[in-house]
């Protein structure tokens, strides 16, 4: 961070400031950070925020290039994350640019080729290198096999090679937020005002990711590996401990990590809950060891969670440990606390397996059918954002139950958390897998009741052959 920290120290300030990193908690404390600093160190100041949806992009630029009319400098923070995204290309989308290409003549005679067409088409083609994230300035050869490899056509990175190398007429205008961020960046000299572009693990490879590394003072605060990952949440945690003025034995982070909860914001809220619950402000190991003792015990909605994540192995672990005999209830309940009175108790041991297998249809039939009216309204393309809580209850909830002729209501009842949890989980779904996933759970209850195997056998085989375990990256 010490470079954005310098490059704030006085004016003129560079146009753009990039921090990017592999943990939100991470990402979101050093833009309070550099805000926090940028206000002390110029209290004649303003800040603007935008989330980078829409048209914030533009209007985010335009806060950055003006002067302020009340005050001498500017911050604008700008959230870049699904700008640095790329988005899918296919190989129908690659064959059919190139076949069309050749129809028009790319790898005839010059003068048999028809200008107008291969023009038009090389656009196109620059379009899609644009658009997933593939920069184009250096090696052309180098961009084609990188888009045909994507796709698995290597055999026409040629091809596509010669349509990219086209003579085009460059545009005066924009295509793109990526387009108008780097436009920005190139063409703003340092002045008074500067803005923070921040982004939660972008594509390396992706052209703005690259361009902004290379042009912007930019800080990466991603971690390679699990080591490195332990210790930054031990520095987080000494920190912590020390601003609440608390003294918390090592052995506690150790601990705390062991669950496998290696980002900051699980990390940080557990070690909170320690230190208030601490008498005299000092955790000991053992009031860690009861704090994980005490949230071992498991709940269905645990086991739905995990599946619908697509975390196989943790959803066999919970499996077995809800069918080991002790009971369970279905749902956590809200802030981890039991409200109102011991909550309903599932059945014990084996014969819990029937009701979760119930609360596992019932999630896929309501992610299905959310699934199936966002696409239905164009909600749900690939590369779209997820909205948050507050979003999808104030605005996306209602255009999904909003009647229209001739579609029928959103079969979807239960309370706004629930739908949004299921909304947020069927992103990770196409619909025909959460078809064929819906069609599962009903040969799982058929092969139990006539006898083709037992309930955990069939259920651990549908999580292990149909739902992919989660790939490193």
């Amino acid at each position: 961070m010490k470079p954005l920290f310098d490059a704030l120290a006085s004016p003129p300030f560079p146009p753009v400031l990039f921090v990017s990193g592999d943990d939100d908690w991470i990402v979101a404390d050093a833009v309070r950070r550099v805000t926090a600093l940028f206000r002390a160190a110029h209290v004649d100041s303003e800040l603007s925020e935008y989330d980078g949806m829409g048209r914030s992009i533009s209007e985010a630029l335009g806060d950055a290039a003006t002067v302020a009319l009340f005050c001498t400098h500017r911050l604008v923070t700008l959230d870049i994350t699904e700008l640095l995204r790329a988005r899918k290309l296919t190989a129908e989308e690659v064959d059919s640019l190139l076949d069309e290409a050749h129809d028009a003549g790319l790898s005839g005679p010059a003068e048999a080729a028809s200008g107008k067409i291969l023009d038009r088409l090389a656009r196109k083609a620059r379009g899609l290198a644009a658009s997933a994230g593939v920069d184009l300035a250096d090696d052309l050869d180098d961009a084609a096999r990188r888009l045909c490899g994507r796709v698995k056509r290597s055999d026409r990175a040629p091809e596509l090679a010669r349509l990219l190398a086209l003579p085009v007429e460059e545009n005066e205008t924009v295509d793109s937020g990526v387009d108008r961020l780097l436009h920005f960046v190139e063409r703003v000299g340092r002045g008074d005002n500067v803005l923070l572009a921040h982004a939660l693990s972008p594509e390396r490879e992706h052209r703005g990711t690259q361009s902004l590394r290379r042009a912007a003072v930019a800080a990466d605060l991603s971690v390679g590996d699990e080591g490195a990952r332990r210790d930054r949440l031990a520095a987080l945690g000494l920190e912590r401990a020390i601003d609440r003025g608390a003294a918390v034995e090592p052995e506690v982070f150790d601990l705390l990590m062991e669950r496998g909860r290696l980002t900051a914001r699980p990390f940080l809220s557990e070690l909170d809950r320690l230190i208030d619950t601490a008498a005299g402000k000092r955790v000991a190991i053992e009031s860690a060891q009861r704090l994980i003792a005490d949230e071992r015990k498991e709940y269905g909605s645990d086991l739905v969670e995990a599946v619908t994540t697509r975390h196989a192995l943790e959803a066999c672990r919970i499996l077995e440990r809800l069918l080991g005999g002790g009971e369970f209830t279905a749902f956590r309940p809200f802030g981890g606390k039991e409200e109102g009175g011991a909550p309903k108790k599932g059945p014990r041991g084996e014969a819990a397996f029937f009701p979760l297998l119930g609360l596992l249809a019932a999630e896929f039939r309501r992610m299905l059918a959310l699934k199936a009216a966002l696409a239905e309204r164009g909600l749900g393309e690939s590369g779209s954002r997820r909205a948050d809580y507050r979003t999808f209850t104030d605005r996306v909830l209602p255009i999904l139950k909003a009647a229209r002729p001739g579609v029928p209501p959103l079969p979807a009842d239960g309370h706004p958390f629930v739908l949004h949890k299921a909304y947020v989980a069927c992103f990770g779904w196409s619909l025909a897998e959460l078809v064929d996933a819906l069609s599962a759970m009903e040969s799982i209850d058929r092969g139990v009741k006539s006898g083709s195997g037992s309930g955990p056998e069939l259920l651990e085989s549908f999580l292990l052959a149909q739902i992919p375990l989660q790939k490193a990256s």
